[in-house]
């Protein structure tokens, strides 16, 4: 059988995401997990279609191995041991390749895989959906529920092992530093010579993009979801706003603010950039009087005057190379919070007060921990460069060893 993820919108603008067989008809179970347990649960679309999407490589691997889930379940018989060790190499693989069993591979053409954080992701899922499946088909009786248990307890003892996000690790990070980031914006300036987008209106839309990332910290999804309300140009001030499936969106794959909403003030001159760009190139597009989203589309064409889409943004990220190489819009946010720890230290705020604001001005919740792992970033990147500090006087005027 043949499986498809489709995406549609309602008349009430909401966002679905589900799985189709051949004749595009919604598969029983898989949408009724969706509604249930995922929807249920307040996850996000993405958050919908990548697991969505994980249970496309379990319907494959049933495919591949001759194996019906839902008549085993229904007839008592839960996935055994080998079974479950297949599913796990199976959801290893890329599912780009095809999906016909072969006898052998060659040395030479060994199977494309995923990454690690995507293969304990699928085992995830499947283990979540097949304890589901499992719950609902399987005959009821202790027996049964105590070999479902097993069955899910062994399918997340095979996911493979997480590494820790913190900074507690000893990965090493290039931050970005504002001498390639004032080159950068210089080449950006509407009009520069070597400014690598076409069209004023596009120049100036992309420059000021930029600064508000770089001064900000904004995710690419909240800068998206911008609208020309959001900023107050009396009391200089920006609000971050949730618009998860606004009938006012037209655009398929909605940019959404992942973080709470906040509000904080803008330097005047950047106030003064943005008011330049939707009296003198924003208001010139019919289109863009039809929706209230700041950053629009600038090429002729059928979206002319369009709210930007996420491929739009990804063609202006793509044109943004630093002497590091490409510059991605999350180093940007990264880039903001190593500099506010800076300006943190300046100011003499304690480590507590420091997390607070920084939790407050990106949208995160106060008990996530997630300000706290800049916080130790900083920690560790001054400690190195005490570290240095202490050798170079050490070492000054000594003989070289």
């Amino acid at each position: 059988m043949t499986v498809a993820l489709r995406r549609f919108i309602a008349e009430d603008g909401e966002r679905h995401a589900i799985l189709v067989d051949e004749q595009g008809m919604p598969l029983f179970y898989p949408t009724l997990w969706v509604t249930v347990v995922i929807r249920g649960g307040a996850r996000a679309l993405n958050t919908i279609q990548n697991a969505l999407n994980a249970l496309k490589c379990l319907y494959v691997w049933e495919e591949r191995f001759g194996i019906n889930i839902e008549q085993r379940f229904a007839r008592g018989l839960i996935l055994q041991g080998r079974e479950i060790h297949a599913l796990r190499d199976f959801l290893q693989e890329s599912l780009s390749q095809d999906a016909e069993p072969r006898a052998a591979v060659p040395v030479s053409r060994r199977c494309k895989t995923v990454s690690s954080s995507s293969h304990y992701a699928r085992m995830t899922v499947a283990a979540e959906y097949l304890e589901f499946l499992a719950r609902r088909l399987c005959p009821v009786s202790e027996e049964n529920e105590r070999r479902i248990t097993s069955m899910v307890t062994q399918i997340k003892a095979n996911r493979p092992k997480q590494t820790s996000k913190t900074l507690g690790n000893d990965r090493e990070e290039r931050f970005l530093n504002d001498a390639e980031l004032d080159l950068l914006a210089e080449r950006l300036k509407p009009g520069a010579e070597n400014n690598p987008f076409a069209g004023y209106p596009v120049q100036f839309r992309n420059a000021l993009m930029f600064a508000i990332l770089r001064v900000t910290g904004l995710r690419r999804g909240e800068l998206l979801n911008l609208r020309v309300d959001d900023i107050d140009f009396a009391a200089n001030t920006l609000r971050v706003v949730r618009r998860a499936d606004s009938p006012q969106d037209i655009r398929r794959y909605q940019p959404v603010a992942k973080t709470r909403e906040r509000q904080f003030p803008l330097d005047p001159e950047l106030l003064s950039t943005i008011h330049d760009y939707v009296v003198l190139h924003r208001s010139k597009l019919p289109a863009a009087k039809r929706h209230g989203y700041l950053f629009v589309t600038h090429k002729e064409g059928r979206y002319l005057g369009s709210p930007l889409s996420n491929s739009g943004f990804s063609k202006f990220i793509a044109g943004l190379i630093t002497t590091s190489g490409r510059l991605h819009a999350h180093k940007l946010r990264h880039h903001w919070n190593y500099t506010f720890s800076s300006l943190s230290d300046a100011k003499g705020l304690t480590a507590a007060r420091e997390e607070k604001l920084r939790s407050y001005l990106m949208g995160w919740e106060q008990t996530s921990g997630t300000a706290a792992i800049y916080n130790r970033r900083h920690i560790k990147k001054e400690a190195g460069e005490s570290m240095l500090e202490l050798q170079r006087k050490r070492l000054r005027g000594k003989p070289n060893v």
